[in-house]
């Protein structure tokens, strides 16, 4: 299994401004690729998945962690592709 975390902090947002945001660009996202996407309010967390492949993010005050896990039959240039369209994701997502 292929580990990777991406961090994104946004100064002066709050964790429901945040949360609100990366919960829209995931049901988008879940919904265009087919994946599961499952997401739990109070924790201001949630994931996808499919095939063994496995993304988690976390809000906290400011800023937002993906943790995002890969069997390793995917190749490495499909890794960065996905971890490239997520941190594009992510900068656009107050813009």
């Amino acid at each position: 299994m292929s580990t990777s975390t991406i961090v994104k902090k946004y100064p002066g947002k709050s964790a429901d401004e945040i949360f609100t945001k990366v919960d829209e660009a995931m049901r988008g996202l879940a919904a265009r690729h087919g994946l599961d996407y499952r997401k739990d309010d109070g924790a201001r967390a949630g994931s996808v998945s499919k095939m063994g492949a496995h993304g988690a993010y976390a809000v906290h005050e400011g800023q937002v962690s993906v943790e995002l896990k890969f069997p390793m039959l995917v190749p490495g240039s499909m890794r960065k592709k996905v971890e490239e369209d997520i941190e594009r994701k992510l900068e656009q997502l107050f813009a």
